[in-house]
């Protein structure tokens, strides 16, 4: 039965939290600047090199195996002309939101680089223009993982235990114990950081794309790629099993089974490469 109310008090304590990352203000920034259309790439990339370390791991993800671009990115500056102002904000929230990840959630961080990855690869093998941006949409979409496990240790705690004794997915012992899950946190997060919705819809609905109505692609690409890399085994999202497929998803993208070697051939080097980065990114 729904709980209304509970609902409404965890979105408020979502939107209240003030320990996540320091970086939320430095998003706002970006995403006040990205909205006037006047904003060059140079003047935004200014704001992100004023944080040293935040910039270095930007220009590390920027150049980092999943995005496999051909020419090294040397500057904040043209990494936002090269990858476009969105995914390098979420380049920023992630590079720093991580770094809190390695004491909460042990293998969070790689899963999601590997959703990341995988998304891109989904995307790349059915032409989309867009591959980079729905790579970041996949690189975010268990960020509501994060707040629970920082901001709501005990009911993160049971549901733990719930995965553990009854074998079930995350996001389903999530529902039992708090009748929304991950993705819904994520959402409230989004909104709360004036993210896109093309990279909040598929952190909401990641695990149910059929009801995604603005952006159902890149919200069925970003399950899908959840789905391989949580079958690859690489990283672990809390649970250590692998959801079904939305056949609602797959019909959409007109996926087909003969494209999963072109798929893999593009994702096997890069996951080889990627441990790599969560070494560096977790070490600055």
């Amino acid at each position: 039965m729904s709980r209304p109310s509970d609902r409404m008090t965890a979105k408020r304590e979502v939107k209240r939290i003030k320990n996540l990352p320091t970086v939320p203000g430095i998003v706002a920034k970006i995403s006040r600047m990205v909205e006037n259309p006047e904003t060059s790439a140079a003047e935004v990339g200014r704001l992100i090199t004023q944080d040293q370390v935040l910039s270095a791991k930007v220009l590390r993800m920027a150049n980092s195996a999943f995005f496999g671009m051909s020419r090294k990115i040397s500057s904040i500056a043209q990494a936002l002309m090269i990858l476009g102002f969105d995914v390098v904000k979420g380049l920023v929230l992630t590079s720093s939101v991580f770094d809190m990840i390695q004491k909460s959630m042990a293998g969070l961080w790689e899963h999601s680089i590997g959703c990341a990855a995988a998304s891109g690869a989904v995307a790349t093998v059915l032409g989309r223009d867009d591959a980079e941006e729905i790579l970041v949409a996949g690189l975010l979409h268990d960020l509501g993982k994060v707040v629970l496990a920082l901001n709501m240790s005990e009911e993160m705690a049971m549901i733990r235990d719930k995965v553990e004794k009854e074998n079930i997915l995350f996001y389903e012992a999530e529902l039992e114990i708090m009748d929304f899950h991950h993705g819904e946190i994520g959402q409230w997060l989004a909104e709360h950081w004036n993210l896109p919705e093309s990279l909040a819809e598929p952190m909401r609905l990641h695990h149910n794309p059929e009801r995604a109505v603005v952006y159902p692609e890149s919200t069925a690409i970003v399950h899908i790629a959840d789905i391989i890399i949580r079958g690859w085994g690489f990283g672990y999202a809390g649970d250590p099993l692998v959801p079904p497929v939305s056949m609602a998803a797959w019909d959409l993208l007109g996926l087909k089974t003969t494209d999963f070697p072109a798929i893999l051939e593009i994702l096997e080097p890069k996951l080889t490469n990627l441990s790599e980065l969560t070494q560096q990114t977790s070490g600055s």
